[in-house]
């Protein structure tokens, strides 16, 4: 995953690459006013590391985005896609994919993505 951060007068802004663009889009609007929320996210991620290779999976619900991760990969979601849709569908044959609204990582690059994030943030504090 590709990405880069700014800062602004509303303060640090995220970019993705563009297989990638709903995770800056979740961290612009669910992280950015709640940093806080980055330690809970990292300290599930290491429950869920220390859980393999039972299932595990945890599910963060945003007012715009979910981030959901299990030991294999990282999902960040629209709350307002079709939760009709198979999601194995757009993982396979990206049919409904939209590329603002849903994206798919790993475990290891979710995580490198939160630590910058704070790593850059603190610099602007």
């Amino acid at each position: 995953m590709e990405y880069q951060f700014t800062h602004s007068i509303h303060g640090v802004v995220a970019k993705c690459s563009m297989d990638h663009e709903a995770f800056a889009r979740w961290l612009n609007t669910e992280i950015a006013e709640n940093p806080q929320e980055i330690v809970k996210i990292l300290t599930e991620l290491d429950k869920c590391r220390a859980a393999y290779p039972n299932h595990y999976e945890c599910v963060f619900e945003g007012r715009e985005y979910s981030l959901v991760f299990d030991c294999d990969e990282v999902m960040v979601k629209a709350n307002n896609l079709d939760d009709a849709v198979d999601e194995s569908q757009m993982e396979d044959g990206f049919q409904f994919y939209d590329q603002e609204s849903i994206a798919f990582c790993g475990l290891e690059d979710f995580e490198n993505f939160l630590k910058a994030y704070q790593k850059f943030s603190q610099t602007y504090h």
